[in-house]
């Protein structure tokens, strides 16, 4: 009993230290989106059209999937897709 139970702390320790290593690659992930958004997605203000448009309701589309997973809004939603 004593074995299952050191194995299951460490089997807890290396998913807690994968989980945390994801958490870390979220936030760099997050702050380069953070970039790309103050860049305007890398295109000239002054050359924008209804491509980038689009373009950007796509990148909108992508994030609102992402944000209803993380505060269970949309399809997400209590009784949702999960």
């Amino acid at each position: 009993m004593k074995k299952l139970q050191k194995n299951m702390q460490a089997q807890h320790e290396k998913a807690l230290d994968r989980f945390m290593g994801q958490i870390g690659e979220i936030n760099e992930l997050l702050a380069e989106l953070q970039t790309f958004a103050d860049d305007h997605m890398g295109f000239n203000p002054d050359d924008i059209n209804w491509g980038h448009v689009g373009t950007a309701g796509w990148v909108v589309e992508k994030l609102t999937e992402l944000t209803d997973y993380a505060y269970k809004r949309g399809d997400y939603a209590d009784g949702g897709a999960e």
